[in-house]
């Protein structure tokens, strides 16, 4: 079976394995981190959170926590000799791509926190509906996790409530999530729309980082995690639905939110083109600064 990850796809993606995977890995890692700093620093120094949408950060926010829900289970179920996601033993790429879950959900996070502390003079959903279902999320995801991480129990009498937690998670939830990751472009578009051009709150500086770092981040994931490709003679596209059921839906939902993040771009930039026509010679201020 193989285990090396991009040498096993029949793929352009292929070439990619005479890099080393491990040293990508730390680059996306370090690469996710700097995305978030323009938004973040841009929303501080705005004092408001103003034209950033409630639904964009909830929805984001609880399907990065999924992301991480998955990835922390295969790491702490990994008993005999697992098919996908995970390797046997747990190699160093398997605790990066389980250390960028994690760092990803915090930025996320504080960028929550930030948005919902600071005034905003249109809130599209109120914070404290967003809490309660971010706390609503976490009591069906990671929270179940970490108690039975720290339970003794043996495999035997955790197998059956935690094949039914994968099966929830992985059959049904990670199509829904996937969904949310398509409704919080929808809601941060409508933000985006509904504002004057010399007053959008995304930093394009941020938008156009993410929308690059995490479209590199969907194409990785391919191969960053294993799955049995060179027993089904390459990439299965017969078997799309199973294959982004047990590991797809790493690289799925980044990449939608890549192509939103993109889409986002050329919205705002747009918007600032059409509206500095109206400004009578003045010149318009950087949104990306």
């Amino acid at each position: 079976m193989c285990q090396t990850g991009f040498a096993c796809l029949d793929l352009p993606l292929s070439r990619l394995h005479r890099l080393d995977v491990l040293t990508i890995s730390r680059l996306l890692l370090v690469f996710s981190v700097v995305s978030f700093v323009p938004q973040t620093y841009r929303t501080i120094t705005r004092a408001n959170s103003s034209g950033i949408s409630t639904y964009y950060l909830l929805f984001n926010l609880i399907s990065t926590i999924e992301q991480f829900t998955l990835a922390f289970f295969y790491i702490e179920n990994n008993f005999g000799d697992p098919e996908f996601f995970v390797h046997s033993p747990i190699n160093a790429g398997d605790w990066l791509n389980l250390a960028q879950e994690a760092v990803v959900v915090i930025l996320w996070l504080t960028l929550f926190v930030i948005c919902l502390y600071l005034p905003s003079d249109h809130l599209d959903g109120s914070a404290k509906f967003a809490i309660t279902t971010y706390i609503a999320f976490l009591l069906i995801s990671v929270v179940p996790l970490f108690i039975d991480a720290m339970d003794p129990k043996t495999w035997e009498d955790r197998k059956w409530p935690m094949a039914l937690f994968l099966g929830i998670h992985s059959l049904y939830l990670s199509w829904i999530i996937t969904a949310f990751n398509i409704a919080a472009f929808y809601y941060q578009a409508k933000q985006i729309l509904s504002r004057p051009p010399q007053d959008q709150a995304l930093a394009q500086v941020r938008l156009a980082i993410q929308a690059f770092v995490f479209a590199f981040m969907a194409v990785s994931w391919i191969g960053r995690v294993r799955f049995p490709y060179e027993e089904m003679g390459g990439f299965p596209w017969a078997q799309l639905s199973t294959w982004y059921e047990l590991v797809g839906w790493a690289a799925v939902d980044r990449g939608i939110f890549a192509l939103g993040q993109a889409v986002l771009l050329w919205m705002v930039k747009r918007r600032g083109a059409s509206g500095s026509g109206n400004l009578d010679g003045e010149t318009e201020p950087l949104l990306g600064a």
